[in-house]
């Protein structure tokens, strides 16, 4: 091998390593998105639970932003003050978001709710927590699909 061969052997290597480091920073984000929607959903499921369990009502508040969180009861200031039951994203690039005219929350009796939906964003895209009337709560994905999310 001459070194013209060697060198650009060296040069398509280190242009197939620069595109697959960027489908695997792209893999990372959709998964990190994913794993959150999930984690909100199992949240909500076990405040229904617990709401149909004791006929009890949790009213759900939801804080805006990068540094957003969800939970229910009385909102506060601020999601550090807002004690242990919460839902707050863990990965730090997850924006929580919220397009719900009403209140939604969850009723005993029944095992109704009220309906709405939260979002969660991030680079890779948005997924949407989508809360029925009769309490069903699903996912979907805005745009395009996200680890096999139906698009909303």
């Amino acid at each position: 091998m001459t070194l013209i061969e060697i060198m650009l052997v060296l040069g398509l290597i280190a242009m197939l390593s620069i595109g697959s480091l960027q489908g695997w920073r792209e893999h990372q984000q959709r998964a990190r998105l994913e794993q959150q929607a999930q984690m909100l959903r199992i949240y909500l499921s076990g405040l229904q639970a617990q709401s149909y369990q004791y006929n009890l009502s949790h009213l759900l508040w939801t804080i805006v932003g990068k540094s957003g969180c969800v939970g229910s009861g009385i909102k506060p200031a601020d999601c550090a003050s807002a004690g242990d039951s919460l839902f707050k994203p863990t990965a730090p690039d997850i924006t929580v978001g919220v397009y719900s005219e009403k209140t939604m929350g969850f009723y005993g009796l029944r095992n109704m709710a009220q309906a709405g939906h939260i979002t969660l964003t991030n680079a890779a895209g948005t997924i949407r927590v989508i809360l029925s009337a009769r309490g069903r709560i699903r996912l979907c994905s805005e745009g395009k699909s996200i680890a096999g999310m139906a698009v909303c």
